[in-house]
């Protein structure tokens, strides 16, 4: 399957009608989950991706239908709290008050600022000039910015999140920084980093300030992540995200498919796009990661990756292995033996979804 030339424009197009049909079937049905403001505020931050779709479809088809759905969301930001550095909690829900007060994930930054910069232009107009839209950058890079230096190591890459209090037993005493780096947790972060520069780029933000120091974030975090692939493939000669992502082929450890897929996409998108050209990364030196390396990269894990959790069936369909299931800082023991024994999960939304992303930029290399 992989030697197969990339799908034709026309393939492309048809593929694009039925996936629109179901994307917005599927939109529609989550309405009445989120359409009271203080009940969105009791659901994690990873409820603004339906916002922020919902958004990009109103926009493409004038359906108004899902207005009140993302005005509800908008709404239930003011009940978001924030710990003592002004970073969002991650989750909020009275019920699990305890196992989640004051804790912020890199998670969360995958869904948050793409919904408040989408609503910033939702009107249109967004540009430099508007001090809204301007300001609504400024804020979701400080969240950003907050949970990248408090959860950075020194090679560059992000472990899971933080609390503020140090109040869980695995907060380091100084940061409360959490002390393994997830594959997945640092990929949506990456993502999130991704699809917030597309945004701010569409309202012509890019004369902003707080642009380049989204653009910055971005080259520092993928440049860490493509040192460490070129580590594995030194010390296993595996090219995957590993579920830690530092320590390749320890007991235990293991290539995860979600995190390996969404970081495919993310290098290739970012490359395609021109974020990772030019400048310099401000923390770390990119001189090794020209588009065309990062590209080779990308290319060798998406074939690994696919090569082992792919399972074709005779009838042409799909299923993927190796999607690790759920990983909470709610515990009070996230040790590197927690996550490595997460079990994984066979066709995993979170999973497919990532791989359909990675193999549309697989697509598009080849009409390169």
């Amino acid at each position: 399957m992989l030697s197969d030339p990339a799908p034709s424009a026309g393939n492309l197009s048809y593929a694009y009608g039925d996936l629109s049909l179901l994307l917005s079937e599927t939109l529609a049905s989550t309405i009445p989950i989120i359409a009271n403001a203080t009940h969105d505020a009791e659901l994690p931050l990873d409820r603004f991706s339906l916002g922020a779709e919902m958004m990009t479809w109103y926009r493409r088809t004038g359906n108004a239908t899902f207005l009140p759905a993302i005005e509800a969301l908008n709404a239930s930001l003011a009940l978001q709290p924030e710990n003592a550095d002004g970073e969002l909690w991650y989750y909020d829900n009275p019920d699990k008050f305890v196992a989640y007060r004051n804790l912020s994930y890199l998670d969360g930054m995958y869904s948050y600022p793409p919904f408040v910069l989408s609503w910033a232009g939702l009107d249109g107009g967004c540009d430099e000039t508007s001090p809204s839209s301007t300001r609504d950058l400024e804020s979701t890079v400080r969240q950003l910015q907050i949970l990248y230096d408090i959860c950075v190591k020194p090679s560059g890459l992000l472990v899971h999140g933080y609390d503020a209090l140090k109040a869980h037993a695995w907060a380091n005493e100084t940061t409360g920084a959490s002390p393994e780096v997830w594959g997945r947790s640092l990929a949506w972060f990456s993502l999130g980093l991704l699809d917030t520069l597309e945004i701010a780029e569409a309202h012509s933000l890019q004369g902003a300030e707080a642009y380049g120091s989204l653009l910055s974030l971005f080259r520092d975090c993928m440049d860490a992540q493509v040192r460490a692939a070129e580590h594995s493939k030194e010390t296993t000669n595996r090219m995957g995200v590993w579920q830690v992502v530092d320590r390749p082929g320890e007991n235990g450890n293991f290539v995860e498919a979600s995190s390996s897929f969404m970081t495919v996409y993310t290098l290739l998108h970012g490359a395609r796009l021109g974020y990772l050209d030019g400048g310099n990364a401000s923390n770390y030196s990119r001189a090794r990661n020209t588009t065309s390396e990062v590209r080779s990269l990308a290319r060798q894990g998406y074939a690994e990756v696919s090569h082992q959790y792919l399972i074709p069936y005779a009838n042409g369909s799909l299923s993927l292995n190796g999607t690790s299931s759920i990983a909470s800082l709610s515990a009070q023991n996230v040790s590197y033996e927690y996550y490595v024994t997460r079990p994984t999960e066979m066709d995993s939304l979170i999973g497919t979804s990532a791989f359909v992303l990675a193999s549309h930029e697989m697509a598009w290399l080849g009409f390169e």
